[in-house]
């Protein structure tokens, strides 16, 4: 084997490496945004569900806070602007 071919399969041998670690991160970071994904999900849906049984409740008559309504609103907005704030 020549110089130029030992040094050409180190060469090769460190960027396999490297893409190898790239290829790891990357995956491990999609894994993160996904499981972030998912708990997002999660939130939405028990705020959904909870809006729906606040508005069942306002239809059979019963008020609630205006304020607290609002706050809660504006907390899921504050999390979502967060959330897409770090990524």
């Amino acid at each position: 084997m020549t110089e130029l071919e030992r040094q050409l399969t180190e060469a090769l041998k460190r960027l396999s490496a490297q893409y190898e670690r790239e290829q790891r991160q990357h995956s491990e970071q999609v894994e993160a945004l996904r499981q972030r994904v998912e708990a997002l999900q999660g939130r939405v849906e028990r705020q959904s569900a909870e809006n729906e049984a606040l508005r069942q409740r306002d239809r059979a008559g019963a008020k609630r806070p205006r304020s607290a309504s609002r706050h809660r609103g504006r907390r899921l907005v504050v999390l979502l602007d967060a959330c897409a704030f770090r990524n």
